[in-house]
């Protein structure tokens, strides 16, 4: 169980339109009232430079709200691609899970 996050698991494929249900999901987490955000890019290798924009945009607006969005699982490569794109304060990336309950201050529950 999650009570003090949000975890988004983004998915390779072809959906329709991918920037639009990144932006959805992340505006999803942005309104749940969550202190922190975890987005898990275990799945993925790369971000479109709409995804990338989005997700540095709810950055912002979580760290308005002294929120936290944790970029989990990321590849040396999507890691370098985001910070290419860095417009603000430094994202969070964690390795694990567990990491990102550490770097949010949470506690995961058993």
């Amino acid at each position: 169980m999650l009570p003090e996050s949000y975890l988004l698991l983004l998915t390779p494929g072809p959906p329709k339109d991918p920037e639009s249900a990144l932006d959805f999901s992340l505006g999803c987490a942005y309104r749940s009232g969550k202190p922190a955000v975890w987005v898990d890019c275990e799945l993925v290798n790369a971000l479109s430079t709409e995804s990338t924009r989005a997700l540095w945009s709810y950055h912002r607006k979580l760290q308005e709200e002294h929120k936290q969005l944790v970029v989990v699982h990321a590849s040396d490569e999507l890691k370098q691609n985001l910070l290419h794109w860095q417009t603000g304060p430094n994202l969070c990336f964690a390795p694990t899970l567990i990491d990102a309950a550490w770097h949010s201050g949470l506690r995961l529950v058993a």
